[in-house]
């Protein structure tokens, strides 16, 4: 009942144990949805014929209404450490042991943190071009997406955890003035992706990542899954703010 839970799953082998995914996850083959971990639709979940019902930790997940048609399992899911730890109980439950304790000690490896304290500040903005009205929403520092940025060696843009909404206003964000900027598009690229997200920036005043051409974007369509995914977002986060660094470099040549 979660994308997260579901494409860990499926990159362990043990996509054939599935029986019903959530409304969020990704089609997989012809297999029925059956609501959210929060709503779930308790009579597809029978009708599927699910023996276990996983879920991740959050606030509300109604434990005693599935219990009516299956067997709840809650997994922390908000940390590296919980997301290796319910990996291998993902192993255990599905008989995909070994793969679990390779894809384990995949992502402890993977999601490490690199960085020493030094390299750009880099702000990750969810979704396509900055709405100027409301402002950018972004990625926090401590979650699991902000783990990816500093396990591809660089530093968030914030010096100070966020407080509240993760919505910076455009005066925050002149004030923040981030060193690179990037967008995490859950779509396919056009081809016109980046060229749009920079261009929303323009007469921005004193923002440097517009000034150095430092605005990017990554276009996946399971960009915000935080499954095993994770792990190719920080390859993409090397690759894209590489190519933002190397691209300024050269224009202030």
């Amino acid at each position: 009942m979660a994308p997260c839970l579901t494409s860990t799953l499926i990159a362990m082998g043990g996509e054939d144990r599935l029986t019903l995914i959530s409304d969020y996850c990704p089609p997989v083959k012809e297999l029925p949805r059956g609501g959210t971990a929060l709503s779930p639709d308790l009579e597809r979940v029978m009708r599927s014929g699910a023996e276990v019902v996983l879920a991740r930790a959050a606030a509300g997940v109604p434990v005693d209404a599935i219990r009516r048609v299956g067997t709840p399992v809650v997994l922390p899911w908000s940390s590296v450490r919980e997301m290796c730890d319910s990996v291998l109980r993902l192993g255990d439950l599905s008989g995909c042991q070994q793969a679990a304790r390779g894809l384990a000690q995949d992502l402890e490896t993977g999601l490490a943190p690199r960085n020493d304290g030094t390299g750009p500040r880099v702000l990750l903005v969810i979704g396509g071009p900055l709405d100027r009205s409301g402002g950018p929403w972004v990625i926090r520092e401590d979650s699991l997406h902000g783990q990816t940025l500093k396990a591809a060696g660089y530093r968030h843009a914030f010096q100070e955890p966020l407080m509240g909404a993760p919505q910076l206003s455009v005066e925050s964000l002149i004030d923040l003035d981030p060193d690179v900027i990037v967008h995490l598009i859950p779509e396919e690229d056009d081809g016109s992706g980046r060229q749009k997200v920079y261009d929303s920036y323009s007469g921005i005043p004193g923002l440097r990542a517009w000034v150095e051409d430092r605005i990017g974007a990554i276009h996946d369509p399971q960009i915000l899954d935080e499954g095993p995914g994770l792990l190719v977002l920080v390859d993409q986060l090397r690759k894209e703010i590489g190519d933002l660094s190397q691209r300024s470099g050269e224009a202030n040549r």
